[in-house]
């Protein structure tokens, strides 16, 4: 298939757009059709549709693979998908589709606000292109609602097709493992990050003695 042919299926629709994310942040992984429509939060039948069209492109390939059904304890074959390595410019695309993805403080916060009011939000890790750390996101509040809180993240995973490393505190749990030197948390506040919300004065208790 010509270049300008790929390129056409390939950028064909935003569902597509978050597809070729989710494959292409995740290339060395393989996915069934139920963990592509449920992490992508994709319908079944637009998944299918835009998987298709990828297969076509030749970016993605199927194949078969081994998992491990809930109270099973032998893994079954099933379809698979996973990225096709040997398609033509596939770095170029990472690049591309990585730098252009609404990676930022403000993509963060549109998604953590729905489980609630923000104490303190820090961005880290993949938000700063920093891949070696341990979080992504440290995020704060004084009543913890962690449900809501994990349902936003992987909202927010679904948009990036990128997997995150959280952390969530209470205000004054934070606030006491600053104080205590937490390992935890100077890995994130000795590198790197931004801060985007601070309702209760962390960066002073950061500079304190």
């Amino acid at each position: 298939m010509a270049t300008s042919d790929a390129l056409e299926i390939l950028f064909g629709s935003q569902a597509r757009v978050k597809l070729l994310r989710f494959f292409l942040f995740n290339p060395s992984k393989e996915f069934t059709f139920d963990d592509i429509s449920r992490r992508a939060r994709l319908v079944r039948r637009t998944a299918r549709t835009e998987l298709n069209a990828l297969e076509r492109a030749g970016v993605i390939k199927r194949k078969q693979i081994y998992v491990q059904k809930k109270g099973e304890t032998k893994k079954t074959r099933v379809q698979g998908y996973s990225v096709n390595k040997n398609f033509p410019n596939l770095q170029s695309l990472q690049t591309f589709l990585f730098e252009t993805a609404p990676i930022n403080g403000k993509t963060v916060l549109k998604h953590l606000r729905t489980a609630g009011k923000l104490d303190f939000v820090c961005i880290a890790g993949i938000f700063v292109r920093d891949f070696e750390q341990r979080l992504d996101i440290m995020v704060t509040m004084k009543k913890l609602p962690e449900a809501k809180i994990e349902n936003a993240i992987r909202a927010l995973e679904a948009e990036l097709g990128i997997e995150i490393r959280f952390a969530a505190f209470d205000s004054d749990d934070l606030i006491y493992r600053i104080g205590m030197y937490d390992k935890l948390i100077r890995d994130v506040f000795d590198y790197q990050h931004e801060i985007v919300v601070d309702r209760i004065g962390i960066k002073d208790e950061l500079l304190r003695p």
